[in-house]
């Protein structure tokens, strides 16, 4: 038998987490990544900057059963002041006052149109998001992209409804707290309950107590 390729190894350990995660479910049970359940599975993306930028990846594979904050967006922050771009520079501040921890974070955002090697706007979303992280300084929180009929967003519950693209255009910010792959605090904002800096407060209040529960 010939030696597993990069390729055939990362396609293997997906599927192993995947498989280990669905096997740790309650009978009977559905993950869509709320409060208490564990993570439905991979989340497979197009990883812009990170261990493997330009590539693509799998973030909650990489983290493993870490504590982590992941952070789903439809959009791009407008600019620096924007609340979600301050709430990225806060988690990445988190990431890397952590550092020497176990503690880190990673964003993906629903800006392709369909998958990565189909998408005709490709390389603008990379350039766009690439930007970004250098202009905001994401230095310890990879960034990533998808689109919004993958079927990892349906999985997380990022969509909700049977018509996605209405439900998606008010779905803006979903930010999943969890730790050993269950979901501690799902945060979900829309254009009804928009992120304000009083909500980022409580996302962090959460982070805080993640760390407390989980550091040595």
């Amino acid at each position: 038998m010939g030696v597993p390729t990069m390729r055939g190894l990362s396609v293997l350990v997906v599927s192993m987490v995947g498989a280990s995660l669905v096997a740790a479910q309650a009978p009977g049970e559905t993950s869509t990544a709320q409060e208490g359940q564990l993570l439905p599975g991979p989340f497979r993306v197009y990883a812009v900057t990170g261990q493997r930028p330009q590539h693509m990846h799998d973030f909650v594979t990489e983290r493993g059963l870490k504590p982590t904050v992941a952070v789903f967006a439809l959009q791009l922050p407008a600019n620096p002041q924007d609340p979600l771009a301050v709430l990225l520079q806060k988690v990445n501040a988190a990431a890397v006052a952590r550092a020497q921890s176990s503690f880190g974070a990673f964003a993906v955002f629903l800006t392709l149109n369909r998958d990565f090697y189909e998408d005709p706007d490709r390389d603008k979303r990379v350039a766009e998001l690439d930007a970004l992280a250098k202009q905001i300084s994401l230095t310890q929180l990879p960034v990533g992209l998808a689109h919004p009929e993958a079927l990892p967003v349906r999985q997380y519950g990022l969509i909700t409804r049977d018509d996605p693209v209405a439900m998606i255009r008010r779905h803006l910010v979903t930010v999943l707290i969890y730790d050993k792959h269950r979901v501690q605090r799902r945060f979900t904002f829309t254009e009804d309950k928009p992120l304000t800096e009083q909500s980022i407060q409580e996302v962090f209040s959460a982070i805080e107590k993640l760390w407390a529960d989980t550091k040595p």
